[in-house]
C-alpha cells in the first residue's frame, strides 16, 4: 500500500536518478561528416547546422519568413545541452523574442535548412553569401565591434601573435608563455580550420615537445587576462602582440586570378575609375560588391603584390578595391572556380 514514507522514499530515488539520465540524455549537437566541407556540426537528427553571418554574438538576426525557411534549433532548458564527442567549445541558449531558447555553439546561434532533407545534405551552404556550415573548429573568423574581423580559437577566445616571433618559431617561453598561453593540440592532424579562412593553418613544435597551432606560420597564442569570449584585452600589448586578421583577397588554386574568402572569383569593370565603383541599378544587382566591414583591415593573401585599398559606402561598410579598381563577385558564379562573369566589359581580378 502507498503510504507518505514510500512516497519519499520514491521521490528520493527520482531525485538521485536524475543527475544520471540527464548525463544519458542524447546530445543536441554532435560532429558529423560531409563530403564536401569535412567534419562540421549537426543536430540531434543529424541534419546540418548553420550559422547566420549577420547575427552578433549570442544574439539572432533572423525572425519571420527568415525562420521559416531557417528553423533555429531550439531546446525546452538548458539541461537539454549535451554536446556530443569531439565537439570542441561551449555550448548555449539565448531567449528568442518568441519566448523560445535557441540553442548557440560559442556564442553563435545555429540553424537548420529547409531545402535538407537527409542526414548530410549541406545545401544551405553558401546560400546568399551568409549562411555557412560550422566545423569543429581549431581557428576560426569572429567579429568584433572595434577591430573588425579577427581570429579566434577553438572556445572562441580571441588569439593573438607575438612580433619577437621568427618565421614559425615562437620566441615565448616561461613567464611569456604563463600570460600567453600557446593554442596547442595533440596532432597536426587535430587542426580544422573554420569556414571561409584563408591562409594556411599549420603547427610548430615547442622546445617540449608540444604543438603550437600556427596562422600563416605566426604562431598563436591567448591573453590570460581576456576572461571571456570577445574580449581583446591584449590588444597592442608592449607593442608586440596583437590580434590577426583573415585574408580578404587571396589567390586561386592556380594563382591566375584573385578570389574571395570563399573562393569565389572576383572581377573588375571596364566601366570604373581609380577609387570609384560606376556599377548601380540592376548592375549592382548581379554583380555585387566585395564588402568589408568599416573596422576590417585589408589583409592580401600570400603572391598578391598589388594594393588592397577601399571605397566607404552609405550604409558603412567599404567596397574593397584592387590597385585602386573596385572588386566584385558575379551572381552567375554558382561555385568556386566559375568564371561566369566574364563578359561585354567584365573581366577577371588577375594578380
Amino acid at each position: 500500500m502507498f503510504n507518505l514514507r514510500n512516497g519519499i522514499i520514491l521521490l528520493c530515488l527520482l531525485l538521485i536518478a536524475a543527475p544520471a539520465m540527464a548525463q544519458d540524455a542524447p546530445p543536441i549537437v554532435s560532429v558529423g561528416s560531409s563530403a564536401a566541407h569535412g567534419s562540421i556540426l549537426v543536430g540531434p537528427d543529424g541534419f546540418t547546422l548553420y550559422m547566420f553571418a549577420p547575427d552578433g554574438l549570442d544574439n539572432s538576426a533572423c525572425y519571420e519568413r527568415c525562420a521559416e525557411v531557417w528553423p533555429p534549433l531550439l531546446v525546452r532548458n538548458a539541461d537539454a545541452l549535451v554536446a556530443g564527442e569531439g565537439v570542441p567549445g561551449e555550448l548555449g541558449v539565448i531567449e528568442r523574442t518568441t519566448g523560445t531558447l535557441q540553442v548557440t555553439y560559442n556564442g553563435m546561434p545555429l540553424y537548420f535548412w529547409y531545402l535538407d532533407y537527409a542526414p548530410g545534405d549541406t545545401k544551405g551552404h553558401g546560400v546568399g553569401n551568409v549562411w555557412w556550415v560550422v566545423p569543429p573548429a581549431t581557428v576560426y573568423i569572429e567579429q568584433d565591434d572595434a577591430l573588425g574581423s579577427i581570429l579566434v580559437g577553438p572556445t572562441g577566445r580571441t588569439l593573438y601573435l607575438f612580433t619577437n616571433d621568427a618565421d614559425g618559431v615562437s620566441a615565448c617561453y616561461d613567464q611569456c608563455a604563463t600570460a600567453w598561453p600557446p593554442l596547442l593540440v595533440e596532432s597536426a592532424d587535430a587542426v580544422v580550420a573554420g569556414v571561409n579562412l584563408p591562409g594556411a593553418l599549420g603547427t610548430t613544435e615547442r622546445t617540449d615537445g608540444t604543438l603550437q597551432v600556427t596562422y600563416n606560420n605566426m604562431p598563436l597564442y591567448f591573453w590570460k587576462d581576456d576572461a571571456a569570449r570577445g574580449d581583446t584585452l591584449g590588444e597592442g600589448r608592449n607593442d608586440v602582440w596583437y590580434t590577426i586578421a583573415p585574408e580578404v583577397v587571396v589567390l586561386s588554386s592556380g594563382g591566375d586570378m584573385l578570389v574571395n574568402a570563399a573562393g569565389r572569383t572576383l572581377y573588375q569593370f571596364a566601366g570604373d575609375e581609380p577609387g570609384v565603383s560606376n556599377c548601380t541599378g540592376d548592375c549592382a544587382q548581379a554583380w555585387r560588391a566585395l564588402t568589408v566591414g568599416a573596422a576590417d583591415r585589408l589583409v592580401a593573401g600570400a603572391g598578391i603584390s598589388g594594393e588592397l585599398g577601399g571605397i566607404a559606402l552609405e550604409n558603412g561598410s567599404v567596397h574593397v578595391t584592387y590597385n585602386g579598381m573596385p572588386l566584385y563577385t558575379s551572381t552567375s558564379d554558382r561555385a568556386p572556380g566559375d568564371v561566369n562573369g566574364v563578359v561585354d566589359q567584365w573581366s577577371v581580378a588577375a594578380p
